[in-house]
């Protein structure tokens, strides 16, 4: 991705140099798509199957996790200590590259921004899940870490939202006001969307699956397969 990115090098192999909806297209594709992120879904799956192996034990025979395990348990001692402190090194070894190669980062961001900073990303992973890591202990499991955790996806989906609506409204170039108080507002209106619309239909459909109450999106789905389920006997008829 960093050869195909830096300089809209794929564009021009492709003939749309200077097309300026045609880089866009191209920068989107690979940034924001899973087309960009396969490989990162995959280093996902490889570092859950990791933190299986090495913290974690069959809970009846006390041997490694298995096909044919029925109960895990956290063994936390038993993982390398790179790893139990995971968030320690993730960070420091973040904040080193901060520090003294933000210049690399900067001509290499196509590569940092698509699965560059994995190794970083999955030691802090791991070390927050084996929990035994200063960082999580003091840190991560304070009660405003938890609401951060909580409302952090919203912060994702609205951020764009929010930034929209006050450029439309109050202006954003020149606004160094609005640019200051965008961060709290988005902390406040995420925190806002998940207390109060998140958090109650997440509720009430854990409260409809519990009864077995069948919604509207329930008969539209069963509807939907018992027509795909029809197809191939039609297509066989034909």
């Amino acid at each position: 991705f960093q050869v195909l990115g830096r300089q809209h090098r794929l564009a021009g192999w492709l003939g749309c140099d200077g097309d300026k909806w045609c880089e866009f297209t191209l920068m989107v594709a690979m940034r924001a798509t899973p087309i960009g992120y396969v490989h990162v879904f995959v280093a996902g799956v490889a570092a859950a199957r990791v933190f299986m192996l090495v913290a974690t034990r069959d809970a009846e025979t006390g041997e490694r996790v298995g096909p044919g395990t029925r109960r895990v348990v956290l063994a936390e001692q038993r993982a390398p200590l790179l790893l139990r402190y995971g968030c320690c090194a993730g960070y420091l070894a973040y904040g080193l590259m901060v520090l003294f190669a933000t210049e690399l980062i900067e001509t290499h961001y196509y590569f940092f921004h698509n699965g560059g900073m994995l190794p970083v990303m999955v030691l802090v992973l791991i070390g927050a899940a084996i929990g035994k890591d200063p960082i999580t202990v003091w840190v991560f499991r304070s009660r405003p870490m938890l609401t951060l955790g909580r409302i952090s996806y919203l912060q994702y989906l609205m951020q764009h939202v929010l930034q929209g609506w006050i450029k439309r409204t109050f202006g954003w170039e020149d606004n160094h006001t609005a640019k200051v108080l965008f961060l709290p507002a988005l902390l406040l209106f995420s925190y806002c969307c998940q207390r109060w619309v998140e958090k109650p239909y997440t509720e009430y459909q854990r409260w409809r699956q519990e009864r077995g109450v069948k919604g509207c999106d329930d008969r539209a789905i069963a509807r939907v397969e018992a027509v795909t389920a029809k197809l191939p006997s039609q297509r066989r008829g034909q």
